[in-house]
């Protein structure tokens, strides 16, 4: 169902699930609505909706009522299979994700810039979280990561083709990140984590309106989950990092650069100097 025909379609896509509890699409997702770089789908999970007229801000709504990553596969398989083609990005948020609009074209942006095959932003320091390695670390622009968590991944279209058919793999969707490093073949400079990106975890890990129907048990799904695809359990290691250096940050570093380039310049110029003297004097007649 879409609910603003008229509007532009971007590039990039937020796909949410959504329930009659979910208040951040809207509250900070849309803050800034009439700059958003996206256009947003919620998925709707719960049997009832209480009030329909909350979700007009969205460009496409549908009530699927199942789990996140199994909604948004009959989404992209089956109710909008033309999508893998007509959008370049992909940013699966749960709906108890707090990042403004501003935080999320920021996230489109740099993840193009840098060619990814998944990213994320990074969690505010009060942020509920299960892995720690996913909160914002002072003073870096970004890290390359060995696998981005299934709470808020923002995929490559190229890099959904692969992992989509594994987002039926099982129910609570534990594991799938483990998965997609795998089908993805481990790269280390492909998985990027954006400090300079924030985005808040407002409920505790596995409180979430979903887990009171989830009817399984989370850690033998991912047990299972990784046994059927032969994946590591978890590949969260840091490869490489990219700081932040100005005044105010890593300064000892930013001291190191400009002297360096100082150096490197002076160094150039005197190389110059000495190769035209040594042209002239190549030049000048020699008087027998």
């Amino acid at each position: 169902m879409h609910l603003n025909p008229l509007v532009k379609r971007n590039k990039n896509i937020v796909i949410a699930p959504c329930g009659n509890r979910a208040f951040l699409y809207k509250k900070s997702w849309l803050k800034y609505s009439d700059e958003k770089e996206f256009d947003l789908c919620l998925l709707f999970y719960d049997d009832q909706i209480n009030d329909p007229s909350l979700y007009d801000c969205a460009d496409y709504f549908f009530h699927l009522k199942e789990f996140k990553y199994k909604m948004i596969f009959e989404l992209l398989t089956t109710l909008k299979k033309e999508w893998q083609e007509e959008y370049e990005y992909f940013y699966f948020l749960d709906d108890d994700i707090e990042i403004d609009t501003r935080q999320i074209n920021k996230l489109f942006f740099l993840s193009k810039a840098f060619n990814i095959l998944l990213s994320c932003a990074a969690l505010t320091r009060d942020s509920f979280c299960s892995w720690p390695v996913f909160k914002q670390k002072k003073n870096h622009f970004c890290r390359y990561i060995g696998q981005i968590e299934v709470m808020s991944p923002l995929f490559s279209a190229a890099a959904l083709k692969i992992c989509l058919p594994s987002f039926i793999a099982n129910r609570s969707s534990w594991g799938l990140d483990s998965v997609w490093a795998k089908l993805l073949g481990y790269p280390e400079d492909r998985f990027i984590v954006f400090d300079t990106v924030t985005m808040r975890h407002i409920y505790p890990v596995g409180t979430g309106e979903l887990y009171k129907k989830i009817g399984v048990n989370p850690e033998k799904e991912w047990m299972d989950t990784i046994t059927l695809y032969n994946a590591k359990r978890h590949n969260l290691q840091e490869f490489e990092k990219i700081y932040i250096v100005n005044k105010e940050s890593n300064r000892l570093v930013k001291f190191y650069f400009q002297y360096n380039d100082l150096w490197i310049r002076k160094r150039n110029l005197w190389k110059n100097r000495i190769g035209s003297i040594m042209r002239k004097s190549k030049k000048t007649p020699v008087h027998s």
